[in-house]
């Protein structure tokens, strides 16, 4: 038979997903319908004007989607919509030749070619200049000290941490940080609270250390104070970890009021305070931590991780007064002391002013991808922070996430869905994670938002709307 698919085809990604895409969508329109035989290769191919190969590679994508089936001698036909079998599509992923998928799903800064360089240059400084402590140093648990210096002074006035020298500890990264902190306070079998979505290093953490973790409701500024008020007076727990900038997946940051509240609440039921401080200078200067309103309770992390480039996993944990002696030796026992070599390039960095300079551009370069995102994606429901790293979108009636996930995955995508984020066994919101700074060519990133635009705009293919 002849078909003509070419009202339902695009210019994005490789031609055989848009000729699959073009069927399932004349499937939904009723332009084909169940029992009807595709034409040959050779004659669609012809009709489209595209290679044999090509029109193959659609008709085997079409059939992982179980849209079709292929009967030997006797050609392609679209399925019947009730076919409950399963098809590959459905249980794995497909080899990619071509083209590496579009990561939207993974936090990572915007990486120039200017950020590769100012590395190596510092590299080939510490070459020529780096004293001897820096390769020798073996004692210093908490970091050396001109290091530690120099951190606690940019912490107090950039960050507005309370704390002197002695209360900060040099870390390799935030997450070390974190395992730090909280192994210090929380006990195998102890109640932590957090928000209901938090990042999934936390969730990984709690089930290796042993401790409990119970969610609390969140709204656009994050967690709900009043909803902390209730978690303390019925579960008492030890401590609240806690992300008032950014959080991870939604973007949340609490206003001065906000922060006010939560910190009224711990104070009061004498909750320690974990605080998750990573993407602050993902803000222009102007937050003051929770950790400022309750230094005794409270400790707080953050690095220069999600500002410079990955590598340099530089992080920053200020104990309360009067706990150093309980962190140093879980801090010996995980990695002895902070990686010296990482922390004089972040020394050199705070001094002459890279860090800032580095922050800056970030953000600026975030804040032209995030608006990128909302011209593409914005008639979509969306949520983010002008400077983040990710949008959190909310989907169409139409899609589940985890469909979303795995026909992206089909076009060529990575994105996340809420589940990673989940502290309770509840139904996942309808909501997918994209980040915008994996990709460094934004030209790769806006391919990648257009597809998603495309799948957003359109029913899940017939396959995917059966109950299963």
């Amino acid at each position: 038979m002849t078909i003509d698919l070419t009202p339902y085809l695009t210019d994005t990604g490789p031609k055989y997903l848009a000729i699959a895409r073009a069927l399932s969508e004349a499937v939904r329109q009723g332009e084909l319908v169940p029992g009807t035989r595709l034409p040959p290769h050779r004659q669609l191919a012809e009709s489209l004007g595209v290679s044999v190969q090509t029109v193959s590679r659609a008709y085997a994508q079409a059939e992982k989607m179980g849209l079709v089936q292929a009967r030997v001698g006797s050609g392609t036909w679209i399925n019947a919509l009730d076919d409950a079998r399963e098809s590959a599509y459905l249980r794995g992923h497909e080899a990619r030749q071509e083209n590496p998928l579009i990561d939207l799903s993974i936090a990572h800064p915007v990486c120039t070619p200017s950020h590769h360089l100012r590395f190596r240059q510092a590299l080939a400084e510490l070459a020529e200049q780096a004293s001897p402590e820096v390769i020798t140093a073996c004692r210093p648990i908490a970091g050396l000290v001109h290091q530690r210096e120099r951190a606690s002074t940019w912490l107090q006035s950039r960050l507005h941490v309370p704390g002197e020298m002695d209360d900060r500890i040099l870390c390799n990264g935030a997450a070390h940080g974190l395992m730090l902190a909280i192994s210090s306070v929380v006990q195998h079998g102890d109640l932590v609270l957090t928000e209901a979505l938090t990042d999934h290093g936390l969730i990984a953490l709690s089930r290796t250390l042993g401790f409990q973790l119970r969610g609390i409701a969140i709204d656009a500024e994050g967690i709900v104070p009043e909803a902390l008020e209730l978690a303390c007076q019925r579960f008492k727990p030890r401590a609240l970890y806690l992300t008032p900038t950014q959080l991870n997946p939604t973007g949340a940051t609490m206003s001065e009021a906000r922060r006010d509240a939560v910190a009224e609440v711990l104070a009061r039921h004498r909750v320690w305070l974990i605080e998750d401080d990573v993407h602050a200078l993902l803000e222009a200067p102007g937050f003051t931590p929770v950790a400022a309103r309750i230094p005794q309770l409270s400790f707080h992390v953050t690095s220069l991780t999600k500002v410079t480039v990955p590598g340099l996993r530089a992080g920053y944990l200020t104990v309360p007064r009067g706990q150093l002696h309980h962190v140093l030796p879980r801090m010996r026992a995980t990695t002895w002391m902070a990686t010296s070599l990482v922390f004089e390039i972040a020394d050199r960095w705070l001094a002459d002013g890279t860090v800032e300079a580095m922050a800056a551009e970030q953000r600026s370069l975030l804040g032209e991808r995030q608006q990128l995102t909302h011209r593409l994606l914005g008639h979509h429901a969306l949520e983010s922070r002008p400077t983040s790293l990710h949008v959190w979108i909310s989907l169409p009636d139409a899609w589940r996430a985890e469909e979303l996930q795995q026909q992206a995955e089909q076009e060529g995508l990575a994105i996340t869905t809420a589940v990673p984020f989940m502290v309770e066994q509840t139904p996942p919101p309808r909501r997918i994670r994209v980040s915008l700074g994996a990709e460094q060519d934004i030209a790769r990133l806006e391919e990648g938002l257009k597809r998603l635009g495309l799948l957003l705009d359109e029913a899940p293919p017939p396959m995917m709307q059966i109950v299963y």
